[in-house]
């Protein structure tokens, strides 16, 4: 296992003074590091003692458990919410202090706004005790501004903290459940949910902490503002107030729609991400099957409802986004309106005071009220999900023992002996890095390297299931007599197995069939009752598999004594014979390259890609020109009420000096061109923003397809190179926010932008002076954000790379499952998992501290503009109206959170195009050969079934060693070829070169025809495989069986009643339209492996492909499959890759391949006769009365073949009833 992580830099947040940890100024040194070079991981700071994954997960399991408990004895359902509330009241609370302080700021502020507004209305040169006045209020309004710039930052840190530790503690949870689920409980959850949890569900909490204060401070601050326009409007805010509240309940109904929207999407989601993580694990298969098609429709179909579901809730977060954005200008519409039709009067200060309060309250009570309420709906959801998953069966937990005292260690160095010549073939030796699960090692290194495990743990009871299947013959002697009885003779050992030729070793041997046991005995009392292996197993049509039970070998000494000496000698030579000259040719060369983080900006061409996989350039442009005159009829109808309280009052003082009668204006003008602008902004706004998401949504789905079906067409290599985790990340997540967040986050980007230079130029028109500091302010903020962008660029990437692990810890562990349990690793893997989360953990922490180092600073440019416009407008009040200043003031203030949210949300689109940037790398991969070609054989192809390699090297990588040295060899039409050699000599280096799941140098003809010269459908479809790992795709048994629909029902019975599964299928509930569990676990892999005989049998092909299929099945189904194979492909030809000798002996001839190079190629018999040869000594290990029963039947077959007319039958039946059970066995099923 990984070393875990070693201590990291210490975290300067906990030495920072009250100063420092105001302004962020402790990262500073970070920032310097980000501006000279790309961060790494060990530039992070460690994880604060606080907030440790084990520490936090500890805690919050506690409180679990307790109400789990108080549950039980109250005989109630246990509540996770209530165990999360009472672990963080306290500290949460604390921070709602902060929401009350910033939420009475914002309201005191628009009070001062007003007097300062008055001062101008009654503007009089001479008074110099009002502009003392107007400059102490100027004052107390910037003082305000910097307490909210201040605060803001500081709660909005602590919120999103305890975010992330209640994300932390519950990921630990959800790790810890998972190891501990009973098999029933895996039944009901499947890995692609529990992943989800732990990448979807989980974030929840890192958003609902941050809204949840507002619940109270909404309503709270709602009240406060109507009692202020009250005092100031008089009646008419109520009708503002009206719009506000009516405008609540329609956004909750939106969010409701949305997250009922949100949970039908999920499960889409959750069935995508899992037919993507089969079609990833199983894409050697599908690739040789050619199933590709069937895959990619079944993709895109999901795809398609995914995507209607999206669009939808896509829709309703525009309308929102709109209603949010006109809304202020609704309300301000509605009062005024109200307000003079009552018959007031309209000044400029009313109008600004109103419109800065109500822009205070709105952005509380349409936004963070409402997103309160749908975050935390969201979170109630996941909550539930995870409570569910918490509340599974568990496996009862026994006592640990105490680890013994290591004295039995000593016998493990017999036993790497065997395991050391493979280590020299790997190039680091032990410190190899084995892919995911394992993808670099062969089969029989995955067996040993299991073995070694075990071997290590020095246990005392050993229960070994069928470990030498996937070895062949000589290294499974060896295993067996060095390791199963030398190295283990002390302990008890249960050993599972097919293999008959160690039964003799066995102290007792038990017969199991249908998990009820048929006979139990020694070795000696079976031969002498008379009883014969075979036929035991035999009898019944059901699946039996036998255990023999070796414990303290007490019949070891009569059996080895002859040939123990002899097979350590024999096993030395036969590895120096050729095996050492090379890397192990098998392996795949496997470089699992880091994750590459891409570095420096996202670059033009990936927007223009984006928005060009969205919608024509037509379309775009009219986006544009529509976003323009949303914002200009936005600023308008602000600008049209100031000019009309303007006019107000030049009309009140002309009149004064006359008569003492205030003239009214026009109403019926004002109103109305007021209500059409009013009008105009909100139709805009909603067009631009459903316009938006259409565009962009389209565009994910575009990009979508391009990726899979750029994956679909990718070499086999691409995946031995990259872990499934990495794969499917590109399509859970980075594809998650192309759906989701990014277009939500290009609009409100667009949106602030817009207004953000609609403030400014207000600003410059009203006071042209401006103009001139904004020019330096302007230029701060510009070096600013690409010094912050430098850094924090490095820290998101950094937090998505130390994201993959925890998924792929979390992934690895649910396949491995019953193997950690077996070594009782799940406090090392839980350690493994929470240095993982910790490490995130790091990036995270610096992810939210940089972000808000920024926004304080951004918050600080805000400020000084707010200064310059109010005492400036001071200074120059000469030449002012009060409406222009109230303009330009009121509009200043909204700029306060707007800039900073602005700047964030372009960092933030530039953070997510990386996924997209992801996402497009994805769609332009290498491509293998295209599936189909201008050269289509006819459709009888290949009728005879020859094969022909002329002179073929193979190589899995450009770079890689050869794995195929150049082979060449003819194989007859309808001629049954068997291929054998050791672990690694390219056995199924052939069969992929067969395929070209890599491209072969040299030629491959079948049938007159150049392999290389045809598509890959061509090719594929017309050679049926039974593959190593029979794999079941999740999905019914007719699809698994026939995913193209070619078949009638009645011939996919036949072949189903073939394998003899007819009866096995037929019970089940919906019979072969039965959904089956995830890649087909609810089948035992001797059911699998007759799956795939059937999919075989159907394909009715000329060339058959067999691959180790018969390594992990019991002798009965072994010999069904053989039995088939030999009636139903008679007529075919077929390769057969084997580790037992005996289901190849009656081959018409025998490959024997040495790393890469063809050694020996004749009848088995042939070969048989001479003593030099590979295939000789194979066969001599397999101990002597097994290689003469093979020789026997390999002349059987010679002389059946090349003399028929000599009558061999009668010197056959002699043989086999001389009272020699195993060589029976081995007969009946070589027949």
């Amino acid at each position: 296992m990984l070393p875990v992580y070693q201590e990291v830099k210490p975290n300067p947040l906990q030495g920072a003074n009250l100063c420092s940890r105001v302004f962020f100024w402790w990262l500073n040194p970070l920032f310097k590091i980000g501006h000279k070079r790309r961060l790494e991981e060990d530039d992070m700071y460690s994880v604060l003692p606080e907030d440790r994954s084990q520490h936090l997960g500890e805690e919050l399991q506690g409180f679990w458990d307790k109400e789990v408990l108080r549950a039980e004895n109250d005989a109630q359902k246990p509540s996770l919410t209530r165990a999360i509330i009472k672990c963080y009241w306290k500290s949460y609370l604390v921070l709602g202090i902060f929401t009350l302080i910033e939420e009475s700021a914002k309201v005191i502020q628009p009070i001062f706004l007003g007097k300062i507004i008055n001062y101008f209305e009654n503007y009089d040169p001479m008074d110099s005790v009002a502009l003392n006045t107007a400059y102490a209020y100027a004052t107390v309004l910037t003082v305000c501004t910097l307490i909210l710039a201040i605060l803001h930052h500081l709660y909005f840190y602590h919120v999103q903290c305890a975010g992330m530790r209640l994300r932390i503690a519950m990921c630990h949870m959800i790790y810890r459940k998972a190891l501990r689920l009973s098999n029933m409980a895996m039944g009901k959850t499947t890995t692609g949910q529990i992943v989800n949890l732990l990448s979807n569900d989980v974030n929840k909490f890192d958003q609902v902490t941050v809204f949840l204060h507002f619940l109270w401070a909404g309503p709270l601050q709602a009240i406060a503002v109507t009692a202020l326009l009250w005092m100031e409007i008089g009646i008419s805010c109520l009708a503002g107030m009206a719009v506000l509240i009516i405008l609540l309940p329609f956004q909750s109904c939106f969010g409701k729609l949305f997250s009922s929207l949100r949970s039908k999407t999920a499960t889409f989601t959750d069935a995508r991400i899992r037919t993507m993580n089969e079609v990833i694990t199983g894409i050697r298969i599908i690739k040789m099957y050619a199933w590709e098609k069937s895959f990619s429709d079944l993709v895109t179909n999901l795809r398609k409802k995914e995507i209607s579901k999206i669009l939808r809730s896509s829709y309703l977060r525009g309308m929102n986004l709109a209603s949010f954005f006109s809304a202020s200008k609704i309300i301000v519409f509605v009062t005024f309106t109200t307000y003079v039709l009552l018959g007031n009067v309209i000044t400029a200060s009313r109008v600004f005071v109103a419109v800065t309060l109500y822009g205070a309250v709105r952005l509380t009570v349409t936004l963070f009220f409402p997103a309160a309420i749908e975050k935390v709906s969201e979170a109630i959801i996941s909550i539930r999900r995870i409570q569910n998953f918490l509340l599974l069966d568990e496996i009862s937990q026994r006592n640990r023992q105490p680890p013994s005292d290591g004295k039995k260690m000593v016998h493990v160095q017999d036993f790497t002996a065997f395991w050391d010549k493979d280590l020299q073939l790997l190039e680091d030796g032990d410190l190899t890095v084995i892919g995911d699960r394992g993808t670099t090692l062969s089969g029989g290194q995955k067996a040993r390297v299991n073995l070694a495990r075990a071997v290590y743990q020095d246990a005392d009871i050993y229960l070994l299931d069928d470990p030498l299947s996937a070895v062949d013959a000589e290294v499974s002697r060896h295993l067996f007599e060095l390791c199963i009885c030398q190295t283990l003779h002390e302990k008890i050992t249960i050993l599972v197995t097919h293999q008959l030729q160690y039964l003799k070793a066995a102290s007792q041997i038990l017969i199991l069939k249908d998990g009820k046991m048929v006979q139990k005995g020694t070795y000696t009392e079976f031969l002498k009752s008379g009883i014969d292996f075979g036929s035991l197993l035999k009898k019944d049509n059901e699946e039996s598999e036998q255990l023999p039970v070796p414990g303290t070998p007490t019949l070891r000494n009569r059996t080895f004594s002859e040939s123990s000496v002899w097979s350590q000698q024999s096993s030395r030579p036969s590895l120096k014979d050729g095996a050492v000259e090379t890397q192990d040719t098998e392996n795949v060369p496997v470089t699992l390259s880091d994750e590459n983080r891409s570095e420096g900006k996202v670059g033009f061409q990936a927007y223009k890609n984006y928005f060009r996989a969205g919608a024509h350039w037509i379309v775009i442009i009219f986006l544009i020109l529509l976003n323009t005159a949303a914002q200009v009829a936005y600023v308008l109808q602000d600008w049209w009420l100031s000019y009309w309280a303007n006019q107000q009052s030049t009309l009140n003082v002309t009149v004064n000096g006359g008569g003492n009668v205030t003239k009214k204006l026009d109403l019926n003008w004002y109103l109305g061109i007021y209500s059409g602008l009013t009008a105009a902004t909100v139709l805009f706004g909603i067009a631009r923003s459903l316009l938006v998401f259409y565009v962009l949504v389209n565009s994910s789905q575009t990009l979508h397809n391009k990726m899979f079906e750029s994956i679909l067409k990718a070499p086999v290599l691409f995946f031995d190179r990259n872990p499934i985790g990495r794969i499917l990340n590109r399509f859970s997540k980075d594809i998650g926010h192309l759906d989701d967040l990014l277009p939500l986050t290009v609009l409100d980007f667009i949106q602030t932008l817009l207004q953000v230079v609609g403030v400014v130029s207000v600003a410059v028109a009203v006071i042209p002076w401006i103009a001139i500091p904004l020019v330096p302010l302007g230029i701060v903020f510009i070096f600013l954000r690409r010094y912050f962008l430098e850094t924090s660029r490095d820290v998101k990437r950094l937090e998505s790379t130390t994201r993959s692990p925890v998924f792929s810890h979390l992934s690895s562990s649910l396949q491995g499952l019953w193997t950690i349990r077996a070594y009782k690793a799940e406090e090392r893997c839980q350690e493994l998992f929470d240095a993982h989360q910790d490490l995130h953990s790091e990036a995270w922490f610096l992810f939210l501290t940089t972000s808000r180092w920024f926004a304080v600073r951004l918050d600080a440019i805000c400020a000084m503009f707010v200064i310059v416009v109010a005492f400036g407008s001071l200074i120059l009040a000469k030449t002012l109206d009060a409406g222009q200043v109230g303009l330009a003031l009121s509009y200043a203030l909204t700029l306060m959170g707007m800039f900073q949210w602005c700047v964030r949300q372009s960092a933030e689109v530039e953070n997510m195009m990386i996924s997209v940037e992801r996402v497009i790398e994805y769609t332009d991969l290498e491509k293998e050969a295209p599936w189909e070609c201008q050269k289509r054989p006819p459709p009888t192809w290949p009728h005879e079934g020859v094969i022909i390699f002329d002179n073929v090297n193979f190589m899995y990588s450009l770079d890689g060693p050869l794995v195929l040295k150049h082979l060449t060899a003819l194989i007859k039409s309808r001629e049954k070829v068997g291929i054998v050699g050791r672990t690694g000599a390219g056995k199924s280096s052939l069969i992929s070169a067969l395929f070209r799941l890599s491209e072969p140098e040299g030629k491959i003809w079948i049938d007159k025809i150049l392999t290389t010269e045809i598509g890959l459908h061509d090719l594929r479809k017309k050679m049926s495989i039974i593959p190593q790992e029979p794999v079941l795709f999740t999905g019914t048994m007719r699809k698994n069986l026939d995913p193209f629909n070619e078949h009638t029902d009645e011939e996919l019975w036949n072949a189903l009643q073939e394998v003899q599964l007819k009866e096995t299928i037929e019970d089940l509930p919906g019979k072969m339209d039965t959904e089956l569990a995830e890649s087909g676990s609810n089948f035992s892999v001797g059911q699998r492996q007759l799956v795939c005989l059937a999919r075989a049998i159907l394909r009715k092909n000329q060339i058959l492909i067999i691959d180790e299929a018969t390594a992990n099945v019991d002798p009965r189904t072994d010999e069904l499959i053989q039995k088939k194979i030999r009636e139903k492909f008679a007529h075919c030809t077929v390769l057969t890759i084997a580790h037992r000798l005996n289901t190849i002996i009656d081959s018409d001839r025998i490959m024997v391949l040495d790393s890469g190079r063809l050694k020996e190629y004749d009848e088995p018999y042939v070969l048989l006769q001479n003593k030099e040869s590979l295939f000789y000594k194979m066969v001599q290990q397999l101990g002597k009365a097994e290689a003469a029963a093979l020789t026997e039947t390999a002349k059987q077959v010679y002389f059946k073949r090349n003399y028929p007319h000599i009558g061999h039958t009668d010197h056959m039946v002699t043989n086999t009833s001389n009272g020699q059970p195993s060589t029976l066995t081995i007969f009946e099923t070589a027949l």
